[in-house]
């Protein structure tokens, strides 16, 4: 707990220091952040209900040291509750550090309640003329499809967890090179906890422009084999157009990873999207993989419990303040189909009122349809 009191220690003297130097403050940090509780739901046909609480805060913090050198800090801190948390599986969803260095930390432990910290982003950021160097836990962010992203080597997302819009970051160090006005050449490095080589990946991006097309060339050492991807961005007459593929190689098998999306904006404000997914690593002799979709953290080689997966959409606006959303996902395999509406409030600029669900239905014996239910206001600052 001791980063922990740094960290918090740091920003309040920064904060006393600034109070009467508001020029020294707007020139040289960024705070925000947001405060939002969740109320959960998890039942089947009305019966077997759970509940849950949670209590979440998120600080993000930078520094900016001078015109080239800036620190930047993502704090997050969660209050659970209720039935849910005393299930496993999600207390460990909750508390599980992926990162090099345990940034994390378990303030109150308790079986009925659980109060956890933990930095999701602390890293050095360098910039010199067409040079940027990163050095620490951030997010690198090569993925171009709207839903799965097989080039997402370094810190691949759970579509599901719409909890979590910073999404994850890893250890890494980033170097980025400008090699001209529409290209980059982009190099990171990331090693396991244990320093291992074999948990290692090292990759190489190259991202350009060729006539209406942004896209990336990628290849890696990945873990215990090697990595090849493609990824691009642009328009087929009216419709958005994004995919990508990967090709991982190693000593006993080769797998294909690829999805594609399309979106289109109606003139009533509509908009529409569908994405495909091929995932040539599901292993069709776990059939109970879909339970543990909300609970683990994925990875580029295998992002959905299914060979084949759909995903289509539909959203809008019911006048300034309202949203709403209606996204179906499909996977052949056991006839996986999700179903999450969900309708926002804008209150005002700082509050947010949404409730959206996921009901997951399957065709796995003795395992029964369950749905999920939250409830979710926000305070931004």
């Amino acid at each position: 707990m001791k980063w922990l009191l740094v960290f918090l220690g740091f920003i309040i003297g920064l904060t006393a220091f600034a109070q009467n130097r508001q020029n020294w403050w707007h020139n040289h940090i960024d705070l925000g952040g947001y405060v939002k509780y969740l109320n959960t739901m998890n039942f089947h046909d009305g019966q077997d209900l759970l509940t849950g609480n949670l209590w979440h805060n998120r600080i993000n913090f930078s520094f900016y040291i001078n015109d080239q050198i800036r620190l930047n800090t993502g704090l997050r801190n969660r209050i659970s509750y209720g039935d849910l948390i005393k299930n496993p599986f999600y207390r460990q969803s909750l508390t599980k550090d992926e990162g090099m260095f345990n940034l994390s930390q378990k303030v109150i432990d308790e079986p009925n309640i659980l109060m956890f910290s933990n930095l999701d982003r602390l890293n050095l950021d360098y910039t010199y003329k067409n040079l940027e160097l990163t050095l620490g836990r951030q997010r690198i962010n090569w993925g171009k499809n709207l839903v799965w992203n097989p080039n997402d080597i370094f810190n691949t997302a759970n579509f599901l967890d719409m909890d979590y819009e910073e999404k994850p970051g890893t250890d890494a160090l980033r170097l980025r090179y400008n090699t001209g006005d529409m290209s980059q050449i982009d190099v990171a490095y990331t090693t396991g906890r244990t320093f291992d080589a074999k948990k290692s990946i090292l990759a190489l991006a190259f991202h350009s422009v060729y006539k209406s097309y942004d896209y990336q060339l990628i290849v890696a050492k990945y873990l215990k084999g090697y990595m090849l991807g493609l990824g691009w961005e642009s328009n087929l007459k009216n419709f958005g157009f994004k995919g990508e593929s990967s090709y991982f190689i190693n000593d006993t098998e080769n797998v294909f990873i690829s999805s594609i999306s399309l979106d289109y904006a109606f003139k009533n404000g509509v908009n529409w999207m569908i994405s495909g997914l091929y995932n040539g690593s599901f292993d069709t002799k776990d059939p109970l993989a879909v339970l543990n979709l909300l609970n683990t953290r994925l990875d580029a080689k295998n992002l959905f419990p299914s060979r084949w997966a759909f995903y289509n959409q539909f959203s809008g606006n019911f006048g300034p303040a309202w949203h709403w959303s209606f996204g179906t996902v499909y996977g052949t395999q056991n006839q996986l189909t999700v179903l999450i509406p969900q309708i926002q409030y804008s209150i005002s600029d700082n509050w947010d009122m949404d409730i959206f669900a996921q009901s997951f239905f399957a065709d796995i014996p003795n395992i029964r349809q369950r749905n999920i239910l939250t409830f979710r206001l926000r305070y931004s600052f």
